[in-house]
């Protein structure tokens, strides 16, 4: 089997040129699992499939290690990196950290009432895809979601972009977890009832519906490592557990 479905592949943009192209379309396969966790990176097979030479395939293959995608192993070759659960962990908390803060001392103060459109049109394409049960552009318009979030708030990239880089895991998570329309619903529930909440200016609803929907995050863990167990990497499991049970909480308190 191939290492990229060339029936998919993304065309080349005019203003990208081999580096650019090469990276972004194996990042793209990696973090919608088209290159699932611990693939091994043919250079030359990469190389052939994007018609480049192998030069921007072996550059990117490292600049995707920084990123905690690649293993590059010295006398074995590069690996699709596994999904770390701590690193999940880690991120859920960032977002929390952040996004709460967002939302509480920004967002409610800033973002006009005409804006919110933006993000209802983001549902109303979720809804549509979820619909057509392409479940991989629900997940990619989830994640547009949040970025619209931090955009709204003020043009917060410098926020957005360091969050999003410690976020690979997690938006492999998401893809995983689209293999169950159910979890899609869920989660299109959740930021629709954000979207209102924020919409009202109401603040502390916003806050409790936010942190329920990233408990829920957190909860598809178990049964995604359970279905997918060579996707992801062994923590430490008391540490996983106390996680688990301090989100439970968020997630059913009433």
């Amino acid at each position: 089997m191939p290492l990229i479905p060339f029936q998919k592949l993304p065309p080349r943009r005019h203003t990208e040129d081999a580096r650019q192209y090469a990276y972004r379309i194996i990042r793209h396969f990696i973090l919608n699992l088209h290159l699932p966790p611990g693939r091994k990176m043919n250079e030359v097979e990469l190389a052939d499939a994007l018609n480049v030479s192998r030069t921007p395939v072996h550059d990117t293959l490292y600049k995707l290690s920084r990123k905690n995608l690649v293993d590059v192993i010295p006398q074995k070759g590069a690996f699709v990196s596994r999904i770390d659960i701590n690193r999940i962990e880690q991120t859920l908390w960032i977002n929390k950290q952040l996004g709460t803060a967002m939302l509480q001392n920004i967002f409610i103060k800033k973002v006009k009432r005409p804006q919110f459109d933006i993000l209802y049109h983001n549902l109303m394409q979720q809804e549509d895809y979820l619909v057509q049960k392409d479940l991989s552009q629900s997940v990619r318009l989830i994640t547009e979601y949040y970025h619209l979030l931090y955009d709204l708030a003020g043009k917060m990239d410098f926020i957005w972009e360091p969050v999003q880089k410690a976020g690979m895991d997690l938006q492999r998570l998401l893809y995983l977890s689209a293999s169950d329309a159910s979890v899609i619903e869920d989660f299109l529930r959740d930021l629709t009832a954000l979207t209102d909440a924020l919409a009202e200016r109401d603040t502390d609803r916003a806050c409790t519906i936010y942190h329920h929907h990233l408990a829920r995050i957190l909860l598809l863990i178990s049964p995604l490592k359970e279905r997918y167990p060579d996707y992801f990497i062994e923590n430490n499991k008391e540490q996983t557990n106390t996680s688990l049970q301090e989100q439970k909480g968020l997630l059913y308190e009433k």
